[in-house]
């Protein structure tokens, strides 16, 4: 809950103390970033098989279905981010978790194609309130209950929390659907909920940064906005996360019918073949742990240059395994390409949250993550399904190549951020 302070000037009124919590704020966070990566990993490993075997989709209608999820990104992720800086960040992740606990319990329960279409908005509705504000609510709350961490580590640290739910939850994902891929749904949606409910109770929010009582909505919106137009090195990185935005859309929708049209997956002992993406996708998360650990003892997380030549290196190698995966045709090093590819994408995650984080100002710190966030949106709202219509038309393999082939131009922009270098932003003395 938000702390009240009290005049210190007052002899009638005594300073109050602040009871410390049970659990620091970079303990709580790191198992909020383990449970909620357990759970939504557990269904999402499952979610687009379950679109091909269960309900019937072809590519377009794949792609399609992250493109809706990307339009109530794009429609909500920037005001649910103001209500969390105005209101409270805890409520406002709760309220996400919640919400995609129902998402994928209602999905799984009610496999018809209306149903499936409306409970993408309603994740993607679920996904705004807890993106940006999780993190903004951790970097600021830190700072009270954790005085010797760096706030700018702490993102990262909780990827790494974040890192080990995926390797928990694809498992429970593949276990769940050897009875039908919808029980993977169903058991996510149910775990969501639980811990949804439990968490309010156990998060705290005294570092909560919330100006006066007249500031009204688009107030902050405008104060994060001015704050994109006056700072170039910000408003850089928005534009590198529209074009990897861009770009992500038919990897992401089209990777698991590449591997079912290119090869025969066997079963895997007495587990069936759904296991595969249980295998696949913990492979490429151990990749990702190992590439961001290396990444976080390497790069100094308070570096606008360190960061920005940290993800010109990442941005590369992830358009040659992108496109290797979908041009090989041997399974094995297409296979070792395609974890690599998801490691990368899951270690310039925080990377770029670290750099927004650079230049935001802790009123506005979860509206700025927010337009990071919508910038993404955006980028995939438009190319999805230019990559859905290529797919369609001939193959889920030269749609992902297409796909890799657009994150070029954010190279040149990376670059351009790196000369930019020089700039020190101090956002906690704001």
């Amino acid at each position: 809950m938000a702390s009240h302070s009290t005049d210190p000037g007052s002899p009638e009124t005594p300073p109050t103390k602040v009871q410390k919590p049970k659990r620091s704020a970079l303990q709580t966070y790191r198992l909020h970033r383990f449970l909620e990566a357990m759970f939504f990993s557990m269904a999402w490993t499952m979610h687009t098989p379950f679109h091909i075997k269960v309900v019937g989709f072809q590519e377009f209608m794949l792609v399609f279905m992250g493109t809706l999820y990307e339009i109530a990104i794009m429609t909500f992720e920037v005001p649910t981010g103001v209500v969390a800086d105005l209101y409270s960040r805890r409520l406002s992740v709760v309220i996400g978790w919640v919400v995609m606990g129902l998402a994928f319990l209602i999905e799984g329960a009610l496999p018809l194609v209306p149903v499936v279409i409306a409970v993408q908005l309603l994740i993607g509705i679920g996904d705004t309130f807890v993106s940006g504000a999780h993190d903004a609510w951790a970097t600021d709350e830190v700072i009270h209950t954790d005085p010797s961490v760096d706030p700018s580590s702490v993102i990262l640290r909780g990827q790494q929390a974040a890192f080990a739910g995926r390797l928990v939850g694809p498992w429970l994902g593949a276990l769940a659907a050897q009875g039908s891929l919808r029980y993977a749904l169903i058991a996510s949606g149910i775990g969501f909920l639980i811990f949804g409910g439990t968490a309010f109770w156990r998060m705290t929010e005294f570092g909560f940064h919330k100006s006066n009582g007249e500031r009204q909505f688009w107030s902050t919106f405008k104060q994060g906005w001015t704050l994109v137009r006056t700072t170039q090195v910000l408003a850089l990185v928005l534009l590198v996360a529209l074009v990897h935005g861009f770009a992500a859309e038919g990897f992401d929708r089209l990777w698991n019918k590449h591997v079912l049209d290119m090869y025969r997956l066997p079963n895997i002992g007495p587990l069936n073949s759904d296991t595969w993406w249980a295998v696949l996708r913990t492979a490429a998360t151990l990749v990702a742990i190992g590439m961001t650990w290396f990444v976080r003892k390497k790069v100094d997380s308070s570096s606008t240059r360190s960061i920005a030549t940290a993800m010109l290196v990442l941005t590369v190698l992830l358009i040659g395994s992108v496109f290797g995966f979908a041009f090989l045709t041997a399974f094995w090093p297409a296979m070792l390409l395609f974890v690599f590819g998801r490691g990368i994408r899951a270690t310039i995650e925080p990377l770029t949250s670290t750099w927004v984080n650079l230049h935001a100002t802790p009123e506005v710190r979860a509206t700025m993550l927010s337009f990071k966030g919508q910038a993404h949106s955006i980028g995939e709202i438009a190319g999805g399904p230019i990559v859905g219509a290529i797919a369609q038309v001939r193959s889920a393999g030269l749609a992902i190549q297409i796909a890799a082939m657009m994150l070029l131009p954010s190279l040149p922009i990376i670059a351009k951020a790196r000369k930019l270098g020089s700039q020190t932003p101090d956002p906690t003395k704001s």
